[in-house]
Formats: C-alpha cells, structure tokens, sequence
C-alpha cells in the first residue's frame, strides 16, 4: 500500500504501514520531515511541497498566506528568495487556532471570508485580492517592493483597485490598513516593469505626481503607433524606462532611436532612464523638473498643426 507524499506521519499509519515502514525511509534519507509529523519525497522538496507539507501541520481551515501565497498565486516580480529552498512558509490560521510557530512556518491569525479563498494546484491559499492587501499591511516589507507587486497584479488583472479597497473596508482598524489604503493609491495600470514603478515612485516622493501611465498616441481608426511609460501629456513629455537585456538588443536599439525621432517631429520631449538613474533618484527629479519648466517656452515655439497631441497641448496652455 502507498500514500502519496507529502504525508503526515499519523495518515501513513492509519493507511497501514508499520512503524518500520514509515521510518526506514527516513534513516536512509530517501524520504524527509521538512515539519515534524510531515513526510515528503527528499528528491522533490520544491516549494509548493513544502506549502503542501506545511498546510498538513495545521487543520484543514489553514491556507497559504502572505509572501507563500503570493508565489503560489505565480504573481509578478517576486523576490526570489520568497521561493527559495529555504524560504519561510506563510501559513493564515483562526484567531482562536493553538498551533504555534514553527521552524520554517509563520502561522498568521486572521478571519478570512470565504470569498477570499482560492485553491491554486490542490493548495488552498488567500485569494488574489487578499494576499496583495495583506502584503500592503506588512510594516516589514518595503513600500516599493509592494506598490511593484501591486502594479503587477493590476496590469496581470488578478485584482482591480475596486476591489482591493472593498477588501480593506472589512478591516476597520487592524493594524496596517492605513498603510495599506496609500498603497494602493499608488498603483497605478498599466505598468510594463518594476523599474519603471521605482521610477514613478522615486518621483512621486520628491513632490513630482500626476504623471500619465502607458500614453498612447493613436491613428484615426483607434490604431495604437506608439505608446510609452510616462510622462505629462499636457506638456509633450514622454518618458521611457529602458531595461538592459531588451533594449540593448540590436532590433530593440534600433526601434527605439527611431521612435524618439517620430516623437521628436510630433513635438514630443524625449527622455529614457536606465538603472543607474534610479541610483541617483535627485539628479533624475532635477531632469524632470527642469523638463517641466521648460515646456511652455518649448510648446509656444512649435507650428500650428505639427501633430494632434501639439495642437492639444498648445490649447491647454492658452496658445491657440
């Protein structure tokens, strides 16, 4: 007789195995306890086994939570070490529940409705929309790291911040939900890349806000010919986040120079920042502002209908 594993220790008895039979595998190590009374395969101890082995410590209302249920939702831009071999499993229980922490298991209390639960691959875990609140309400995790998954999820449509809102208002008064709500305020869809959410934050601190996400600039039948990342679009700014493993690659290079050279000739300022812009976040400021400032002076110089977006842009200052 065979149990599949992961397995605790009291279900292998209870199929009837002998003692012997349930531990010889341990001594040779061809079978581990990655929890005490929990048994997996030694050759396959990924991390969803580890979740798994995890839940089977607990009774059968616990769920995936946290950083644990954000990787086994598959959400985007995760650290990697929330998944890594020995990374900490998140584990959401009752509030009345008695299990305890556990070498490797972080057991939350929480009450969970039940529309906030998913089950992902056999585990039962938070919902989309939950897990990304609760990532939002940890004091322990960086702000940007959060606002970076949170723009992820919305771009991915596995929450909208509708819902995300609805969710906190059934937390009046926990611990971290005014932290959360400015979170959420600061996601923004759609967004293409973590950097280009530390870009718009690094801004957002330094006093520079309203920025537009993903311009686009259409053709008369609604047919996109270029959009970009950021920028004002009252003011012809257009802004771009290039990232070194695409935008070094020779087609990419070449588009990109010639995509600036279209904007440039609608009336579009052009800007791309790389990585080590974002390490020097009050030069790059200063490069917006001064952009900023210089916009009317540069709008008031262009032709009457150079472009639409010029015309547009030329209206909003009182030019036209």
């Amino acid at each position: 007789m065979s149990v599949p594993l992961p397995a605790s220790r009291r279900v292998l008895l209870a199929a009837g195995l002998s003692r012997q039979r349930v531990d010889q595998p341990l001594r040779n190590r061809s079978v581990v306890a990655p929890y005490r009374g929990v048994h997996a395969d030694a050759a396959g101890l990924e991390f969803r086994t580890r979740c798994r082995a995890a839940l089977l410590t607990q009774n059968v209302n616990a769920m995936l939570a946290m950083q644990s249920a954000a990787v086994t939702l598959s959400f985007r831009w995760l650290p990697t070490e929330w998944s890594a071999p020995g990374a900490v499993v998140h584990v959401a229980v009752p509030p009345g529940d008695a299990h305890r922490h556990r070498c490797g298991l972080r057991l939350h209390r929480r009450t969970v409705h039940p529309d906030e639960i998913v089950v992902v691959d056999g585990l039962t875990c938070m919902s989309p929309t939950r897990t990304l609140v609760e990532l939002a309400r940890d004091f322990r995790l960086p702000q940007t790291l959060v606002v970076q998954i949170l723009d992820g999820a919305l771009r991915d449509e596995r929450t909208t911040v509708g819902e995300l809102l609805a969710c906190l208002t059934r937390m009046p008064g926990e611990r971290g939900v005014a932290r959360a709500r400015e979170l959420v305020a600061l996601a923004r869809y759609p967004v293409d890349s973590p950097q280009e959410t530390s870009m718009r934050l690094a801004l957002f601190y330094d006093g520079i806000r309203d920025l537009d996400i993903g311009i686009e600039i259409r053709d008369d039948y609604g047919g996109v010919l270029a959009r970009g990342d950021l920028g004002v679009k009252d003011l012809l700014i257009w802004a771009e986040y290039d990232g070194y493993d695409v935008h070094t690659q020779r087609q990419t290079f070449r588009s990109d120079r010639r995509g600036d050279r279209w904007l440039q000739r609608r009336g579009w300022h052009v800007m791309r920042f790389v990585d080590a812009d974002l390490r020097q976040p009050r030069r790059m400021c200063e490069e917006w502002r001064q952009a900023m400032a210089d916009a009317p002076r540069r709008i008031s110089a262009l032709p009457a209908e150079l472009s639409p977006e010029a015309d547009e842009a030329r209206r909003g200052l009182g030019l036209a």
